[in-house]
């Protein structure tokens, strides 16, 4: 009997190194291409030639930096990609709380197959309809303007927020809904009054989510708008630095930098909700 618990402790003792062991090889190969990119970004093309990967702390220069902020047309496509943003974010957010709200508290005749379809289409990637899409802007007349860029974030589908805000709500208990009705409570003060406070943190996390897609997508508006500098949004702008000279690979790299700036900031006001959102939205139901 002592043999079988030594064996079981030295099993368990083996597979908690190797656990240990498999999480760290997939921490490094993720902050890996980070301390990549960053370290890049503050060597000169000659010090990147000489040691692409140690970063010698005595030859740290800004230098990258300045050439990315004094680029033409930089905060023209910063700006564009804070509008574009914010109306995907809060297309989204609105569109997914509506959708979710209509599921589980409506539940309207056939929300359980409107559910079941709006979770289908997320395994339809958005490069499925690129070439459509095109098409019909390219009709239209849209290519290369602010429009081909903002009408997409105005009639995509959140398939996404939907799934995890009607899981969120669906545990909601219904004496809340119940003894608002006997308030008094319409549909739309229900709404606004009770669900949608009571979404807070699913919403944080559809919102975080769909920055993130937004800020970062690139192959949309370059197929789009790469006739019109004046549209670019940020990551088109940054792809620039690597496109016109191979000896600019640190300016490129600065220019990622500075792009995930925002994402980061976003990412730790919201980390709380963020992390509620998670596991609400998902375990629920």
């Amino acid at each position: 009997m002592w043999t079988n618990k030594r064996k079981s402790k030295v099993v368990n003792v083996v597979l908690k190194s190797w656990l240990i062991f498999l999480l760290v090889v997939i921490t490094i190969s993720i902050l890996f291409p980070v301390y990549f990119v960053v370290a890049t970004s503050l060597k000169s093309y000659g010090e990147y030639v000489k040691n692409p990967i140690l970063i010698d702390f005595s030859a740290v220069s800004f230098g990258n930096y300045v050439t990315v902020l004094k680029s033409n047309n930089l905060f023209r496509a910063f700006g564009n990609s804070v509008v574009i943003t914010a109306i995907s974010v809060v297309a989204t957010v609105i569109f997914s709380a509506l959708g979710s709200f209509a599921i589980s508290v409506i539940r309207f005749k056939g929300s359980q197959l409107f559910k079941s379809l709006s979770v289908i289409t997320m395994f339809f990637t958005g490069e499925l309809t690129y070439i459509p899409l095109f098409l019909l802007y390219n009709k239209l007349g849209l290519l290369n303007s602010y429009w081909v860029l903002i009408i997409p974030c105005l009639i995509g589908f959140p398939s996404l927020g939907i799934m995890l805000g009607s899981n969120y709500l669906k545990d909601v208990p219904s004496d809340i809904h119940e003894a608002a009705f006997i308030d008094g409570c319409g549909v739309w003060t229900m709404f606004w009054k009770v669900d949608l406070p009571l979404m807070r943190p699913v919403i944080a996390l559809i919102a975080v989510m769909s920055f993130q897609s937004a800020w970062s997508e690139f192959f949309w508006p370059m197929i789009t708008t790469l006739g019109n500098e004046d549209v670019y949004t940020l990551p088109l702008k940054i792809l620039q630095f690597k496109a016109a000279d191979a000896s600019m690979f640190g300016e490129y790299c600065a220019g990622l930098t500075v792009m995930t700036i925002p994402m980061v900031i976003v990412y730790m006001f919201f980390s709380k909700y963020f992390i509620q959102g998670m596991t609400g939205g998902a375990v629920k139901g």
